[in-house]
C-alpha cells in the first residue's frame, strides 16, 4: 500500500518470461522529491523493474502506483504516455534529424508558450547556447542533458533513468553525473536511477534499493547499506569485501580478525571487512600478516596479505611494502561486519 509521501509504490511485483522469473515479488518506494538508486549486477532484474514502472512492460503479480494512482496490476496497465513518467534511456534516443531545441520540444506540440518552455529547460541544463545544434555535434554529456531536458518537458511526476552513465568514462562520467544530479535537484523532480555502479548509486541517491536475482534484498540510505549490510550479496554490491570464516556463539561472532557482537544465530557465519578498513599498523601492535602481492593503483596500493590461512586485500596509501614482508595490520572492531553464511 502507498505511503502518503510516496510518488512511486511498487508492491510485491513479479515479472515472468516463460520459466524465467525476471522480477520476484519486488517492493520499492520512491518518496516525493527524492532520488532513489536501484543497484544490482547485470541480470538482477533492475532494468525490467524500471520498465514495469514506465509501463513498457506488464506485470504478472502485485501492483504499481504512481502519485496515488494504480497504473499496473496483472492484466491491466495504464499506457506509458498517461503515467506522467519521463524516461532517459542508455543511448539517450535523441532524434538525429532534429536540433537540440526541437528534441526538447518534441513532446510539447500544442503546448502554450512552447518556445519559452524549451528555453527554460535548456537554461536549466546549461545548454541554451547549443539550441540550434544537432545531436551528432554534441558530446556524450551534452546529449545526456538534452535527453534529461526532454524528459522534464512535460512536468513528469517521476523521471526514470536506465544506466545513464554506461557510455561515459573517467572524469567525464563524474562531471556528467554531478551535472545530472544538480539538474534533478533544481527541478525538484523525483527520480529512480538504475545502475550497476556502486559509486554512482551512493553519490547520486538519497535512498538505495539493492537487487539480486530478481529480488529486492535490502533498502535504506547509502550510508546504512554500506555500513550495515544484511547479506554477503548486499555487501558486495556496494564495493570490494574480504570474507572471513567465523563462528557465532551467544551473540558474538569470532574469527581470526577478532570478535564482534551480532544478532545472528549460533553457528557458522562470515565476518566481512572492506579493503579500505584494513591498514598497516604504525603503533607496534595489530594482527600479523604476510604480503603476497602489491599493486599500484594511483590513489592507493592494492596489497594482498595472508593472515593464518586467510587471504585478505588492503587498499592503503602505504607504498613501501614488498612481497614476502611481514607486517602488522590494524583491524578496527567497529568495521567488522557479521553476515549470515547462507
Amino acid at each position: 500500500m502507498a505511503t502518503p509521501d510516496a510518488i512511486v509504490s511498487v508492491t510485491a511485483v513479479s515479472r515472468v518470461y516463460g520459466r524465467k522469473i525476471a522480477v520476484d515479488r519486488a517492493d520499492l518506494t520512491l518518496a516525493r522529491g527524492r532520488i532513489l538508486g536501484l543497484l544490482g549486477a547485470s541480470g538482477s532484474g533492475k532494468s525490467t523493474l524500471l520498465r514495469t514502472i514506465a509501463g513498457l512492460e506488464g506485470i504478472d503479480a502485485g501492483s504499481i502506483a504512481i502519485d496515488g494512482q494504480v497504473v499496473s496490476i496483472p492484466g491491466r496497465s495504464v499506457p506509458p504516455e498517461a503515467r506522467r513518467v519521463g524516461m532517459v534511456f542508455q543511448d539517450f534516443a535523441l532524434f538525429p534529424h532534429l536540433t537540440v531545441a526541437q528534441n526538447v520540444g518534441f513532446g510539447l506540440k500544442g503546448y502554450p508558450d512552447r518556445q519559452a518552455k524549451v528555453i527554460t529547460l535548456l537554461d536549466r541544463v546549461r545548454l541554451s547556447d547549443r539550441s540550434a545544434a544537432f545531436p551528432h555535434t554534441l558530446s556524450g554529456g551534452e546529449q545526456q542533458r538534452v535527453a534529461l531536458a526532454r524528459a522534464l518537458a512535460r512536468d513528469p511526476a517521476v523521471i526514470l533513468l536506465d544506466e545513464p552513465f554506461s557510455s561515459l568514462d573517467g572524469s567525464l562520467r563524474a562531471e556528467v553525473r554531478d551535472d545530472l544530479v544538480q539538474a534533478l535537484r533544481d527541478s525538484g523532480t523525483s527520480a529512480i536511477v538504475v545502475t550497476h555502479d556502486a559509486e554512482d548509486a551512493m553519490i547520486m541517491a538519497d535512498d538505495l534499493t539493492l537487487m539480486d536475482a530478481g529480488r529486492v534484498i535490502q533498502t535504506g540510505t547509502p550510508q546504512d547499506l554500506y555500513t550495515q549490510p544484511t547479506s554477503v550479496a548486499a555487501a558486495r554490491l556496494l564495493g570490494p569485501l574480504n570474507l572471513i570464516e567465523a563462528q557465532v556463539r551467544q551473540g558474538v561472532a569470532m574469527s581470526i580478525l577478532g570478535r564482534v557482537a551480532t544478532h545472528l544465530s549460533d553457528g557458522p557465519a562470515w565476518i566481512g571487512i572492506r579493503p579500505t578498513d584494513l591498514a598497516p599498523s604504525d603503533q607496534g601492535s595489530g594482527t600479523s600478516a604476510r604480503v603476497t602481492s602489491v599493486g599500484y593503483a594511483g590513489a592507493y596500493s592494492a596489497v594482498k596479505v595472508v593472515v593464518g590461512l586467510q587471504h585478505l586485500l588492503l587498499h592503503t596509501h602505504t607504498s613501501r611494502l614488498a612481497v614476502g614482508e611481514t607486517l602488522l595490520i590494524d583491524v578496527p572492531a567497529d568495521r567488522l561486519l557479521p553476515l549470515p553464511r547462507s
